[in-house]
């Protein structure tokens, strides 16, 4: 085993429907790779691709009916600090014990417009080789990182729960390339070889955004969206979940299933002070705000709503003086395991999308996937 082998990792942002899991094991596809003469001899050259959302295969279920933006039609939301060196690439054991780091050469976006690319070339190294079996972290847009991890003794959930991990929000919140998502993923690599002087290939890492998106539309022709507010919101999120050592643990090949079904909170609650944040508009009469995690149910519960849920407030220009409360509730089609009616929490890397349509009363229809579509329908009186 060469210690010039090269390493390629595929690293998925997982917010497109279609995305696939791909074998870590050496794929047999290789081709030699020159040094560059200043290498250790115990230097292990890697090559990373980071795709922000997959191309290839399907997720069951199929894709969400209707208008979704995937991310690349919402500049800097698929966005990593390239120019700043905003992320870190970590090997871990079997048993989630920290290993090693790699020193990241280059990252390269694929495509003219970097601010919206799903895909990445990674070029870097480590001066210790991975063992047959391990796991690959991959940190992205974090205000901070871990400073010395201990091989043999730092684990993946230490990473993920550090002081380091945490992240302050503030509103107004708009994304820019100072203001970026933080990400994270994880992937297991089994019976992995290198070849002396070769390419060779990990796989796809998904990574996960460590904020939701939520969106309010009205699709009724005659009214009008004039404001929305978030009553409730957390000023600090974890950039990375608990309990997530895996991709099996947050890629399930199905919208149900994906991603953390948990929410990962700093000091395991909500704030205690309650804040109002308002919506952005865009262009087209849609309200969008991106925000940190926030746990609706009550503790403890599988469907009881929270003293302090958060929920919306929203005006229209059609209805002066009149504010309509929207909650974070199943309106319509809920998962299996959950009733019309039941809260749900606001997890990362989830697409809330409410849109209201009026009938003689008007309904609101919120979509919920794993960042794909959350399209939830609640039912609220809009007429005198």
């Amino acid at each position: 085993m060469s210690p010039n082998g090269i390493i390629r990792i595929f690293i998925c942002l997982a917010t497109l429907a279609g995305a696939t899991l791909v074998s870590c094991r050496r794929t047999g596809h290789e081709e030699p790779v020159p040094g560059t003469g200043t290498e250790r001899p115990d230097d292990v050259r890697v090559s990373f691709r980071i795709a922000l959302g997959s191309t290839n295969g399907t997720r069951a279920g199929g894709t969400p009916e209707g208008s979704y933006d995937d991310g690349t039609q919402s500049e800097f939301e698929n966005g990593i600090d390239l120019e700043n060196g905003n992320y870190r690439f970590f090997f871990f054991d079997a048993q989630n014990r920290y290993l090693s780091a790699f020193q990241t050469v280059e990252l390269i976006p694929d495509g003219d417009d970097s601010d919206r690319s799903k895909t990445y070339e990674v070029v870097g190294k480590t001066d210790k080789m991975p063992p047959a079996n391990f796991k690959v972290v991959a940190l992205a847009n974090w205000a901070s990182y871990p400073g010395k991890m201990t091989a043999g003794e730092t684990t993946i959930e230490e990473l993920c729960t550090a002081e380091s991990s945490r992240y302050t929000f503030s509103a107004p919140f708009a994304l820019s390339r100072e203001r970026l998502i933080p990400m994270y993923g994880v992937k297991s690599c089994e019976e992995m070889t290198f070849t002396p002087g070769m390419l060779t290939h990990l796989g796809t890492v998904h990574l996960l955004r460590a904020m939701a998106k939520v969106e309010v539309s009205c699709k009724t022709s005659g009214w009008t969206l004039e404001k929305v507010e978030l009553l409730r919101y957390n000023a600090t999120g974890y950039c990375a979940p608990s309990g997530v050592y895996s991709q099996d643990d947050y890629v399930k090949g199905n919208y149900a299933g994906d991603y953390t079904d948990t929410v990962h909170l700093p000091d395991g609650r909500n704030d205690e002070a309650p804040k109002t944040r308002a919506f952005d508009r865009t262009a087209d009469g849609r309200f969008v705000a991106y925000v940190p995690e926030y746990r609706n149910v009550a503790a403890g519960t599988a469907n009881r709503k929270a003293a302090d849920a958060a929920e919306m407030r929203v005006r229209f220009k059609e209805a002066p003086g009149k504010e309509y409360t929207v909650e974070f509730k199943y309106y319509n089609a809920p998962p299996e395991g959950s009733a019309v009616g039941d809260p749900f929490d606001i997890r990362r890397n989830y697409y809330y999308k409410f849109s209201i349509s009026k009938t003689s009363e008007p309904d609101l229809v919120v979509e919920v996937f794993p960042y794909e579509l959350v399209e939830l329908d609640p039912g609220f009186g809009l007429l005198p």
